[in-house]
C-alpha cells in the first residue's frame, strides 16, 4: 500500500482519525495529572502509528508493530510502555487482537470509547510507578537536617550553620579517630588527597564530627619458658647470650625440641645409613676369604629365552590358552613356549644354587 493509499484510507471517519480528534480536544482535558505526562504521549505515539484500520500493524507483512517500536515513537523506557498500555486497556481505548503470548509480538487496536474509565487508568499508572527516594533523600550532597535540596556538599548541620564555635580550651581533650595509614590519595609529596596520617594532610576534623574509638589493646609480649612471671622482653645481650647457652645439634644447628639431641636433617641422614649398612651382607667371625679372590667373581649370566619364529606357511593352531599360531614344531603358542622355557630355566637355576 503506498503513501497515498493511505492517506485516502485514513480521512475523516476512520479510527485513527476519530481516536486522535477525541484524545486531543476531550480526553487530553479530562485524564487526571498523572497521566497526563508519559501515558498521553505513548497514546499519541499509537495514533500515529495504526493503521487505517485502528490496528498497529505494518501495512506491508502485516506484522503486529513491536513495543519496542512504541516505546521509542513515545521516548520512554520498554517497562513503561508496557505499563501505559495495560493502563490503556483498562480505560477502555486500547484492546488486544487475539492471544496475548510470552515471546510473540501482540497486536493493539484503537478503541473509540463514549466513557473511557481514566480512574482505573490513573491507579494502574501510580500502582506500578517506580519507587521514588524518599523525602529524606535527596540527589546534593547534603545532610539530614537540611530542609531544602541543594547541590552544594553541605555538612550535617547545613540547616543551620554554626558559624561561631565555642573556642576551644587547654583543658578540653578531642579523641580523633584511628585512621587506616595510607587512605585516601595521596602523592609522592603529600599533595593531594590524603588521608589523616599521611604526612601532608591539611584536613581538619570538626568537633562534632569526632567519634570515639576505642584504641586496641597492647598485646603483652610473650612469657619465658625458664621464668613465667618474666613479662618484659629481652635484651639484645641476653638474647645474644642464651642464643650461646643453647643447644646444638653436630651440624651447628640449634635445636628447638629439648627431647632432640639431632636436627631433622642430621636424624634423615643417619637413618638412610642405617639402612643402607643393613642391606650389606655380614660375614661371620670364622669365614675367610679365598686366596684366589672368589668373592669378586660374577656369578653366571641367566641366558635370555629367545622368541620362537612362525611359519608363515603353516597352517594356524588353537593353543590351550585360546590364542592361535602358526608353530610348526609345537602345540602351544609363542608366548606359552616362552613362559615355559623361563620357568625351567629359572627352576635350574634354583637347584644349582
Amino acid at each position: 500500500m503506498s503513501n497515498e493509499q493511505e492517506e485516502a484510507g485514513r480521512r475523516s471517519g476512520c479510527p485513527p482519525h476519530e481516536f486522535g480528534n477525541a484524545l486531543a480536544w476531550r480526553w487530553s482535558r479530562e485524564m487526571p495529572t498523572i497521566l497526563k505526562q508519559g501515558f498521553l504521549t505513548t497514546l499519541y505515539a499509537m495514533r500515529a502509528m495504526a493503521s487505517a484500520s485502528g490496528q498497529l500493524r505494518f501495512s506491508g507483512d502485516g506484522k503486529p508493530i513491536r513495543i519496542q517500536d512504541i516505546a521509542k515513537a513515545a521516548g520512554c523506557r520498554e517497562k513503561d510502555v508496557r505499563r501505559f498500555l495495560d493502563a490503556a486497556i483498562l480505560a477502555g481505548v486500547v484492546a488486544t487482537v487475539g492471544e496475548r503470548r510470552r515471546g510473540k509480538s501482540t497486536l493493539y487496536m484503537l478503541l473509540l470509547s463514549p466513557w473511557p474509565d481514566w480512574q482505573a487508568a490513573a491507579e494502574h499508572v501510580k500502582a506500578t510507578a517506580r519507587p521514588r527516594k524518599a523525602e529524606g533523600e535527596r540527589s546534593g550532597h547534603c545532610g539530614p537536617n537540611s530542609d531544602e535540596a541543594s547541590s552544594g556538599h553541605g555538612g550535617p548541620n547545613s540547616e543551620d550553620e554554626v558559624r561561631a564555635t565555642v573556642a576551644r580550651t587547654e583543658d578540653d581533650t578531642v579523641r580523633a579517630t584511628a585512621a587506616r595509614m595510607g587512605s585516601g590519595h595521596s602523592g609522592p609529596n603529600g599533595s593531594g588527597h590524603s588521608g589523616p596520617n599521611n604526612p601532608g594532610s591539611t584536613q581538619e576534623l570538626h568537633q562534632d564530627q569526632v567519634g570515639f574509638i576505642s584504641q586496641p589493646q597492647k598485646r603483652a609480649p610473650r612469657r619465658d619458658d625458664g621464668n613465667p612471671s618474666r613479662q618484659q622482653e629481652m635484651t639484645p645481650t641476653e638474647a645474644a647470650s642464651s642464643e650461646d647457652t643453647a643447644r646444638r645439634c653436630r651440624c651447628g644447628t640449634v635445636l628447638v625440641r629439648a627431647h632432640r639431641d639431632r636436627c631433622v636433617a642430621c636424624l634423615r641422614d643417619d637413618e638412610a645409613k642405617a639402612a643402607q649398612n643393613a642391606q650389606k651382607p655380614v660375614q661371620g667371625t670364622f669365614l675367610l676369604p679365598l686366596a684366589g679372590g672368589g668373592q669378586n667373581i660374577p656369578g653366571s649370566r641367566r641366558e635370555r629365552v629367545q622368541w620362537p619364529a612362525e611359519d608363515p606357511t603353516a597352517p594356524e593352531r588353537l593353543c590351550g590358552c585360546g590364542r592361535g599360531h602358526r608353530l610348526s614344531d609345537s602345540d602351544r603358542c609363542p608366548g606359552c613356549v616362552v613362559a615355559a622355557e623361563e620357568y625351567r630355566l629359572s627352576r635350574e637355576a634354583v637347584s644349582n644354587a
